[in-house]
């Protein structure tokens, strides 16, 4: 799997395309839980920024995989990115133009469907 310089970028559409091909990343939603099942990127795991320090062995992977985040615009993303970093993964890049980025381009989206109670009886 390529690796890439920790300051780079990946483009929605070369995300889509590693996707498709099978050579996806750990993509890496660091908005609320709210946000995410509103709709998310295809595979990503959801570890609201504020909770990633605490979590980041929730990854499940190695500090050498390839990782790319994503928020709704960027900012979240960056904070991410620079905790990972200072946590020693080395292979973090941010969506280009984040999730905003990725709905522009009219990518797809995954929604979260409300679970539905049985009735009671």
């Amino acid at each position: 799997m390529p690796t890439w310089a920790a300051d780079d970028t990946l483009a929605p559409a070369q995300l889509l395309e590693r996707q498709h091909a099978g050579h996806a990343p750990l993509l890496l939603d660091v908005r609320h839980a709210d946000e995410y099942s509103g709709g998310h990127i295809d595979g990503a795991l959801n570890i609201p920024v504020e909770q990633l320090a605490a979590r980041h062995g929730a990854l499940g992977v190695s500090r050498d995989s390839d990782i790319v985040v994503y928020c709704q615009s960027g900012r979240r993303a960056a904070k991410a990115q620079a905790l990972l970093q200072s946590m020693g993964y080395n292979h973090v890049r941010l969506l280009d133009g984040s999730i905003q980025g990725w709905q522009q381009q009219s990518l797809p989206l995954v929604r979260e469907t409300p679970m539905h109670t049985a009735p009671a009886r």
